[in-house]
């Protein structure tokens, strides 16, 4: 919850893929595949379960099998069925034609991402492998595999991998921080760390405000991040409200830290992540009811990539304010969109018996 998500991940996972989708099939083949547009429609929404429905009438009525199928891969990997979702994808790429088509580029990483999921590493690899093997200069697939590599605590691949990428885009701050992120999380935080300070070296006095305050973040120099990043208080950046926002998390001040939320949401588009962010400041600070206000205020957030981490978090919210069994019907609803949450479904328990 407290930490950005991996933003190249976002990019291959996030419904604006499943969007570019429907603008693929929708050229020309409109009235054949109403159920099928309908479908991808519902994965935009997050309504995983009516898009199944609209997948099955959509085989039903032998619309386009490929695009079903990746449909259903969609709202499989939604739901967290991700088995079943790495089997709708081997469908569509079965289903596609000799040539190869970005779709069916997007579809392969889906499937890949379906294997690292599961755990099925070296399938994950096979398959950005191949796309590297087609597109030497595939940053997201070297990036990728470099992530499917630390699963499996192969360092030194991992890092070629990373270095690889970096070479593909010297300047993108985003993927070295992104890179730390999954280094870190693999156990090799101090060396992920070398790469931002390389980073910070090479690049000087380029640097921007911000990007030097990002880059402290990940260094957990959050004294000099809160100065690099002050003067973004007020700012439309959302990405450097939310970091500056978990600046002063990390420093201990919650009810600045809340400020900084407040103010961005207060004079920008509403945004997803900072709610979530904002509802557990509150949270630790006991104030449940504007936590509560502040996880629905973020669940109605369109393409939401948070909608997820917001749903468990109003749950939470309603316990500590006491409302157990609006909890219990949330939790029920919730576990319907994500079954295969185990910490849910150890809450679940509990909430039974109150």
């Amino acid at each position: 919850m407290g930490k950005p998500k991996n933003m190249i991940w976002i990019v291959k996972m996030s419904i604006l893929a499943a969007a570019a989708a429907v603008c693929l099939f929708g050229c020309g083949k409109k009235a054949e595949n109403t159920n099928l547009e309908q479908g991808m429609e519902l994965v935009s929404q997050y309504d995983f379960q009516g898009a199944l429905a609209c997948f099955d009438l959509a085989r039903l009525n032998k619309e386009d099998l490929q695009l079903t199928s990746r449909g259903e891969g969609l709202a499989y990997m939604g739901l967290g069925d991700y088995a079943s979702a790495e089997s709708a994808f081997l469908e569509s790429v079965q289903n596609a034609g000799n040539t190869l088509t970005a779709l069916e580029y997007d579809t392969n990483y889906y499937l890949a991402a379906a294997y690292m999921k599961q755990g099925k590493y070296d399938d994950a690899k096979a398959i950005y492998t191949a796309i590297i093997a087609l597109r030497r200069k595939e940053l997201d697939a070297y990036y990728l595999r470099a992530c499917a590599f630390l699963k499996q605590n192969d360092y030194e691949s991992a890092v070629a991998d990373f270095e690889k990428a970096f070479s593909l885009a010297p300047d993108n701050l985003e993927l070295v921080t992104d890179a730390y992120v999954e280094m870190e999380a693999a156990g090799f935080g101090e060396e992920g760390k070398t790469y931002l300070s390389n980073f910070m070296e090479q690049k000087g006095k380029k640097l921007s405000d911000g990007e030097k305050g990002m880059i402290y973040y990940y260094l957990e120099d959050y004294q000099n991040a809160r100065t690099y990043l002050d003067g973004f208080l007020n700012g439309n950046d959302a990405s450097k409200s939310l970091i500056l926002g978990q600046t002063y998390e990390k420093l201990g001040d919650m009810n600045y830290a809340t400020t900084v939320y407040q103010t961005y949401l207060g004079g920008n588009e509403p945004d997803a992540a900072i709610y979530n962010n904002l509802g557990m400041c509150l949270v630790k600070q006991e104030r449940y009811d504007e936590a509560l206000e502040a996880f629905e205020t973020g669940l109605l957030v369109e393409t939401n990539d948070y909608a997820q981490e917001l749903s468990y978090n109003r749950i939470v919210a309603n316990e500590y304010l006491g409302n157990f069994s609006e909890a219990k019907t949330l939790m029920e609803e919730y576990l319907q969109s994500y079954p295969d949450d185990a910490k849910a479904k150890r809450e679940y328990e509990f909430l039974q018996t109150r």
